[in-house]
């Protein structure tokens, strides 16, 4: 019962958590009572192979992201002078991330069906490459077995858990011929190497023999959805971890996650035997989550989440619960396009045209100077073809279009007018540019015209940390900037292993945080304001830069009811990032007090511009400023 291996990176890498990583390792399989086999080849082989070739990382390329990664340590010595040799990019890796523990779960089961063969006590001669290799082999061979016979199911070996919508759970409780049988049958229709034994005549040996061992030991319960005609659906695992039954997985046909129908039946099953939630990555890829939350019993759809905090916290955690979402919203999508912008391009929902044009922003952005057309002939097949089609090819002549490009020549050149930016509506440039005028203001930097580039006078050791940030150094200005631009909507923060725990506990000195909000604006609020430094520095131009500029205020406005609101939810979310980077207590209001003095100027453009006036929706469809949409004065 596990998911296909994911493809790994060619090279070896620099992983500053290793450390962690292996203590993790060698807790589970003490948890588990590996054989010490197994347990040995996990702490050499497969630690080598996470290290080495896992790829669901994080870059590690400054102080802060150091402390973001390592809730809130100091950078160790050897960090920092790497870093200032300028070594590759070093990494951090999820000690629990669920496609790691699948990846060890799936090794668990191939040495453990190989503990009575020839190769016991030679473990330690196989490399993960050759154990990952032969358990794909084994498992091409037992599907083709699959078709060649099976095992009849016995009624007196199953007992009857709970009734669902389609059919009944029952647990596998037998033990001996009776239960390798029943797992034999489980594994015929199922597809999977729950019941898959070396000698299918005797039952014995092979994925089989680990699980029937386990069952009969009392360290694993198998349970099955059965229908009408005790048909196999859905099997699900539990574990004994430190006492407790704790879910390990949930597996429909050929290790895929479930169909979606048989949710319900899942849910009736959790909810009748109530186990921990330890982690299990397969309950959030059903769309279930812990109903209280920090591992509790009781488990609810993500859709039916009463905490909105929380709901928004999940998703931009696991940017895939999208698709779970009952009515996603232009904010819901925003939260996915930050976590992961493929999730967003992938799930089957209807994408409004602003989102859709953030999407076909960063594909040209990724693609590279001449990937446009690549990537709209890309964008042809996804699920949001209907609202890319509609939105990108106008995004795509107007972008990169003349400044005297006529009306109607796509969005962005319809809304800056025939004569470029210079003649733009100005609500529109005048919004965008203010979203991110309160970190100007802090640093000495005033004017309220609607060119995109920030005013003159920038301080020198500004330019030095930008380009700290972004890797200049390490990639070259033009790369970086690429690479800023096609990362514009992603927020780093939202992978940060606190933001489920911040969302369940806040802060209530903050009445109406909601983290994942605040960060966003924070997020909103710095973007814009680097790109405007990178366009006075001559790095971004007009055309690359207002698209940009003006998407992300859609999404602040999607965001937020009104300016302060925004800001608000700006300083937290930067406060929020500053007690997870570990920085001095002294600088977490440095945002609030900043636009706090902001707010105080005679002639603040916040206190000027009417927030409904800006609609990029609406503009997308007529490139004018939509009907009401005033400057107050």
């Amino acid at each position: 019962m596990d998911s296909p291996a994911l493809s790994s990176p060619p090279t070896a890498r620099d992983v500053i958590n290793a450390d962690a990583i292996r203590a993790a390792i060698v807790r589970r399989s003490q948890q588990r009572r590996d054989h010490a086999d197994i347990a040995r080849w996990l702490r050499s082989h497969f630690f080598r192979w996470v290290v080495n070739r896992f790829a669901q990382v994080l870059p590690v390329r400054s102080e802060d992201n150091w402390r973001v990664c390592m809730s809130a340590q100091a950078p160790a010595p050897w960090f920092l002078r790497k870093l200032a040799q300028g070594d590759a990019d070093m990494l951090y890796i999820d000690p629990e991330h669920h496609l790691l523990r699948e990846h060890e779960l799936r090794m668990v089961e191939f040495f453990a069906a190989r503990l009575d063969t020839r190769l016991a006590g030679k473990f330690h001669r196989i490399a993960f490459a050759a154990a990952d290799a032969a358990w794909r082999r084994d498992h091409e061979r037992m599907q083709r077995r699959s078709r060649r016979g099976w095992w009849p199911s016995q009624p007196h070996a199953l007992a009857d858990i709970a009734a669902t919508p389609n059919g009944r759970f029952v647990e596998l409780r037998a033990s001996g011929h009776t239960l390798r049988a029943e797992l034999a049958y489980e594994s015929f229709h199922m597809q999977h190497c729950l019941g898959q034994f070396a000698q299918r005549e005797r039952l014995e040996g092979g994925y089989g023999e680990h699980y029937a061992r386990n069952c009969e030991q009392g360290r694993i319960r198998l349970f099955s959805l059965r229908d009408e005609h005790n048909r196999p659906h859905v099997t699900v695992s539990l574990a004994l971890e430190l006492g407790e039954w704790s879910l390990e997985q949930i597996k429909g046909k050929q290790n895929t996650v479930p169909a979606a129908k048989y949710l319900p039946d899942v849910r009736a099953l959790l909810e009748q035997l109530r186990p921990h939630d330890g982690g299990c990555g397969d309950l959030l890829l059903l769309g279930l989550v812990a109903a209280g939350g920090d591992g509790a019993a009781g488990y609810v759809a993500f859709g039916e989440l009463d905490d909105v905090a929380r709901q928004r916290a999940l998703l931009a955690a696991y940017p895939h619960l999208l698709g779970h979402h009952p009515a996603p919203g232009p904010l819901e999508q925003w939260l996915g396009l930050g976590a992961r912008a493929a999730v967003v391009e992938q799930v089957a929902v209807p994408h409004g045209p602003v989102v859709a044009a953030a999407l076909a922003m960063r594909r040209a952005e990724a693609a590279g100077d001449d990937g446009e057309q690549a990537a709209y002939a890309a964008a042809q097949s996804e699920l949001c073809e209907t609202a890319l089609k509609q939105v990108f090819p106008q995004w795509l002549a107007a972008s990169f279009a003349p400044a005297d490009a006529p009306r109607g020549g796509g969005w962005l050149a319809r809304l800056l007018g025939k004569g470029g930016p210079a003649q733009a509506a100005p609500t529109h440039r005048r919004w965008a540019l203010a979203v991110s005028d309160p970190l100007l203001f802090r640093i000495g930097l005033v004017g309220h015209d609607t060119r995109l580039a920030a005013p003159a006078g920038i301080p020198q050791r500004i330019r030095t940390q930008v380009e700290s940030e972004l890797g200049f150094a390490r990639d070259g200005a033009e790369a970086a900037v690429r690479n800023f631009c096609a990362e514009f909507f992603r927020v780093p923060c939202f992978s940060h292993p606190n933001l489920l725990e911040t969302a369940a506990a806040p802060d209530p000195a903050a009445p109406g945080a909601d983290p994942v909000r605040d960060l966003l604006a924070w997020h909103a609020m710095r973007q814009g304001y680097l790109l405007r430094l990178l366009a006075a520095w001559g790095l971004i131009d007009d055309a690359r830069g207002w698209p940009l500029l003006l998407l992300n205020a859609q999404r602040v406005q999607d965001g937020f009811a009104d300016w302060r609101a925004f800001g608000a939810a700006a300083g937290r979310g930067h406060a929020t990032w500053l007690r997870w980077s570990s920085h001095e207590a002294r600088n977490a209001r440095a945002t609030e007090v900043a636009i706090a003095d902001y707010l105080d100027q005679y002639d603040c453009p916040w206190t000027r511009l009417s927030w409904s006036g800006f609609d990029l929706s609406e503009a997308i469809a007529t490139g004018s400023d939509p009907p009401g949409s005033t400057v107050a004065v």
